[in-house]
């Protein structure tokens, strides 16, 4: 598992709280981004097997988070 090297700054709650919407919205899109980019690669690769299956494996997932 990743660890932060710094603690996060306290001051990051509030401006979530007053942005939540905003930063979800944000984040949904990049999930989406990352499936969809995902899939390129396997629509450019479809003779990679292993590449294909790792990268689907990675879109199920964003999309999942989607």
């Amino acid at each position: 598992m990743f660890r932060l090297k710094l603690a996060t700054d306290p001051r990051w709650v509030n401006i979530v709280e007053g942005n939540i919407e905003e930063i979800l919205t944000d984040h949904a899109y990049c999930e989406q981004k990352a499936a969809t980019n995902a899939i390129t690669i396997v629509v450019k690769n479809p003779d990679k097997s292993d590449l294909v299956s790792a990268v689907l494996a990675i879109a199920e997932e964003e999309i999942q988070h989607f």
